[in-house]
């Protein structure tokens, strides 16, 4: 290592000198002995074996980039870049964290899986890599029920098994996570309701649960879920009332709860959501009729899709007050009056859908050029 001294020495004195060059050279002995731990660093066997037998039951073949047969945390494993871990060519990929026992030893961090069309069903040996905080294999054929021992591995702060063939009850003991900040099952084949025990999840920021087969009424624990920023919830089985806690989720930027079978009204608690950049609800056809008297105060909405969900009254000018909005679907419910005509001028508006109410008047004949359809 080449060593370029730009700076005197504190002291004028041989010892002061003799001190100074004692601690530059302690320090970098302590550097060249930090590099070598690093690179003499090598995977915890066990986890070595457990991944081994993931990859062969998944039939799997690490990329170049890194060593399965040798040493697996090797590479592009030992990346911080996310963008490095998540690239395409990158898959399977792994990550891992070589700072352990003086930096001698690696655990296995990070697991994806991404779109490969692989199979098979979520092994055992999963719990052999006690370390992982990250774990994502969307996109796959990967069948069975989700085992209840996921809720074993304390440190996840991402589970995400979208778009596969995952069949059965959400396990409670998923609830065990309390690390969770982001937790995607949507498109499977689940069945059952939600379980009480996810209102455990204290640290949960996203939640994707749509078209996953899912049932009956949001459990009142949610309310505990108040970092929640985004939440996909369509396309399932869900009953009952909106829950009115949902606009204490003052962190929501989006929100979607179409094609279920909620009851009205849209609690108007709502009108606190002021974060939201999105919020999609629709198909509501039984309960209380909605007004939209709680869309007045946010502001930061773009997009804004309220289909069928029994609102009722005046339609409101204060629509055009939201001023980031591009697309407005407020079509099949029972809407009257007139149409503001600079509505049609809002320079932000592309999409506007109003069919089937029972709105008035006449379309103006200027239209802003930003709207590309009515």
């Amino acid at each position: 290592m080449a060593l370029r001294l730009m700076m005197k020495p504190p002291l004028s004195s041989s010892k002061g000198l003799l001190f100074f060059y004692l601690v530059v050279l302690f320090s970098c002995s302590q550097s060249i002995n930090a590099q070598t731990n690093q690179t003499n660093a090598t995977t915890d066997p066990s986890e070595v074996r457990a991944l081994t037998s993931i990859f062969q039951q998944w039939d799997l073949q690490a990329p170049d980039t890194w060593n399965i047969s040798g040493e697996p945390c090797s590479g592009t494993a030992l990346t911080t870049s996310f963008s490095e871990f998540e690239d395409p060519s990158n898959n399977p990929a792994i990550r891992c964290d070589c700072s352990f026992n003086a930096s001698t030893v690696c655990h296995i961090t990070s697991l994806r899986v991404f779109g490969l069309d692989k199979r098979g069903v979520i092994p055992d040996e999963i719990l052999e890599l006690p370390y992982l905080d990250f774990l994502k294999i969307d996109k796959n054929f990967f069948s069975g029920s989700l085992p209840a021992f996921i809720g074993n591995l304390s440190r996840l702060g991402l589970l995400s098994i979208a778009q596969n063939n995952f069949s059965g009850p959400i396990p409670k003991e998923i609830g065990n996570l309390k690390k969770l900040y982001l937790l995607s099952l949507g498109n499977n084949d689940l069945s059952g309701t939600l379980p009480p025990e996810l209102g455990n999840l204290v640290e949960l920021g996203e939640l994707y649960i749509n078209s996953c087969g899912l049932s009956g009424e949001i459990p009142s624990s949610f309310a505990n879920l108040k970092e929640m920023r985004i939440v996909w919830a369509s396309d399932n089985a869900f009953t009952g009332k909106i829950p009115d806690f949902v606009g204490n989720w003052t962190k929501l930027t989006q929100l979607r709860f179409e094609g279920n079978s909620f009851e009205g009204p849209i609690p108007s608690s709502f009108s606190n959501l002021t974060s939201l950049n999105s919020l999609r609800i629709g198909d509501i056809y039984n309960g209380s009729s909605s007004s939209l008297d709680f869309v007045r105060n946010l502001k930061n909405l773009t997009d804004l899709v309220l289909r069928n969900v029994l609102l009722t009254g005046n339609f409101p000018s204060y629509i055009t007050e939201l001023q980031s909005l591009q697309k407005l679907d407020l079509s099949f419910n029972n809407l009257t009056g007139q149409i503001p005509s600079t509505l049609f001028n809002m320079n932000s508006l592309i999409y506007l859908f109003l069919g089937n109410n029972s709105l008035s008047g006449s379309i103006p004949s200027q239209k802003s050029e930003t709207l590309q359809t009515m």
